[in-house]
């Protein structure tokens, strides 16, 4: 499978939608702390379906995150259903999957099953690491869950590359492999944003000379370097915009001054959770 894109490049047209301003996790290297959204805990559901409906022209996507999305179950499934009965948008959502979706199971194979595509923060094979990473600690078996639910095609497993705890290429290995044997849709790998003590890339874990990301594509498949692994394998690059360390390439200047005479705009907004639209995260 073949792909090599830039997310500034004018590819995605969609939504991001900051469903709440709670999480049940404390992630360190979470992006969330550069952006709070409102503050609000509660979404509100009729405000982000309107807002939704009446925006949608030249939309293609909505995606559903946080805060932690699923902690407002009835909520979500609620929107989700509205925005799939009232438009044609796809769906997705981006969860860590809390556990009341384990202990409401049925309502959340339900979500499953509405959504065009369902991110399961998923963040190590290894419980322990997995709550290092979370920094909150899992009252159920989440593995032994994620493998047991139905749609696998719609799941993507989503880990981060993100040091102390992954960033090394035997565990990111044993990582990837341990998901394969799941048959989930695919498996993305994601360099962290705004997060220098914890970024770490992949070119540096695995020892290798990649193009610049800014030019050449921030997001590309990686299956070569994972031998006898089925499930697509998905990574998403960190460039000089998003993550301070990493400095431009002569070719990214290159880049830079082309797009100031011929530059592709993304239709993209952040919807917030009392269902204002806004063009980028606060």
């Amino acid at each position: 499978m073949k792909l090599k894109c830039n997310c500034c490049d004018g590819i995605y047209s969609s939504f991001d939608v900051h469903f709440t301003s709670i999480c049940d996790n404390k992630c360190r290297h979470c992006i969330d702390g550069h952006s709070k959204g409102l503050g609000i805990s509660k979404p509100n559901v009729s405000s982000i379906v309107s807002t939704i409906v009446n925006n949608q022209f030249g939309v293609d996507d909505v995606l559903f995150l946080g805060g932690e999305p699923c902690l407002w179950l009835d909520e979500l499934i609620d929107c989700v259903f509205e925005i799939k009965k009232l438009t044609d948008l796809k769906v997705y959502v981006t969860t860590s999957v809390p556990k009341n979706c384990f202990d409401n199971r049925e309502k959340f194979v339900r979500l499953l099953e509405l959504v065009d595509g369902l991110n399961i923060s998923a963040q190590h094979y290894d419980k322990k690491i997995a709550d290092d990473i979370r920094n909150s600690i899992s009252m159920f078996d989440r593995n032994s869950f994620y493998m047991s639910l139905p749609f696998k095609e719609k799941i993507r497993i989503n880990l981060n590359i993100v040091y102390p705890f992954l960033y090394t290429k035997n565990e990111i290995l044993k990582c990837v492999q341990f998901f394969d044997r799941g048959g989930f849709g695919s498996i993305k790998l994601t360099e962290l944003q705004h997060s220098s003590e914890c970024y770490r890339s992949f070119e540096d874990v695995f020892n290798i000379k990649m193009p610049s990301p800014f030019s050449d594509g921030c997001q590309t498949y990686v299956n070569d370097y994972f031998p006898g692994v089925k499930t697509p394998v998905l990574l998403k690059r960190s460039c000089f915009l998003c993550e301070d360390t990493l400095k431009a390439s002569s070719i990214d200047g290159v880049k830079s001054v082309i797009r100031l005479f011929i530059s592709k705009k993304n239709n993209w907004g952040v919807i917030y959770e009392d269902g204002s639209l806004r063009k980028g995260w606060i």
